[in-house]
């Protein structure tokens, strides 16, 4: 009917693709060369202490990417698909295999902007070790929440981990993978991310995935 009478018809939500830098072969050799050298000469043979971390938007409000609009028509708007209704999770894996409690984060100040605690499976996730924090002025990732998810999630599982394999905490070494997300790689004040964890936890040492390659590390060659 729409394409019929309105001139119409179904089509895909317009998005700004990834850039993939040129050289991404040179960049994800390199991080995979980095990722080796500490893994050797820290002695780090166990995959627990393995660490991969990343962030995504969630939107709240479930909706699909196709939608009518003018038959020729360059953009096509969405609905639902704006920052303003999502959350950010941060997701955490091991080499070993294992998921880390996720970490959300919502916008606004105050206790009414995150999940309620009476809401459906709150209780389940609590006991799980999941965490909800604001962003600085949105829902992204800020450094206060990310020292947060490190002081919590990052460091429960690696003592968690050094009681499992009899290893003594600050000796063992854990190697951690994150994204360049400006906040991560901050340096200029001392208590930006960086220096802050250079400080506070030497024994987590850091290795960046970089900007746009991270499909590419996992899956170098993918099929067409």
């Amino acid at each position: 009917m729409f394409s019929r009478h309105i001139a119409w018809s179904y089509r895909t939500t317009t998005r700004a693709a990834a850039k993939l830098p040129i050289n991404w072969p040179a960049l994800c050799t390199r991080t995979h060369a980095r990722g080796t050298y500490h893994v050797r000469m820290n002695g780090i043979d166990d995959p627990d202490f393995l660490v991969n971390t990343d962030q995504a938007g969630c939107g709240l409000i479930p909706t699909g990417k196709k939608t009518w609009t003018e038959k020729g028509a360059k953009q096509v708007k969405g609905h639902a698909h704006d920052e303003k209704r999502q959350t950010t999770l941060v997701v955490t894996s091991t080499a070993s295999g294992m998921m880390l409690p996720f970490h959300s984060i919502w916008g606004g100040s105050t206790a009414k902007s995150l999940p309620a605690a009476n809401a459906p499976c709150r209780a389940e996730a609590d006991a799980l070790g999941f965490k909800y924090a604001h962003g600085d002025k949105r829902h992204w990732s800020s450094r206060e929440t990310t020292k947060m998810w490190v002081r919590t999630t990052l460091y429960d599982h690696y003592v968690a981990m050094c009681e499992k394999h009899n290893r003594v905490v600050g000796r063992q070494k854990l190697l951690l993978f994150l994204d360049c997300w400006p906040v991560h790689i901050a340096k200029k004040d001392p208590d930006d991310f960086l220096p802050w964890m250079r400080r506070e936890y030497p024994y987590f040492l850091i290795v960046f995935i970089p900007g746009g390659c991270a499909w590419n590390i996992i899956c170098p060659d993918p099929p067409h």
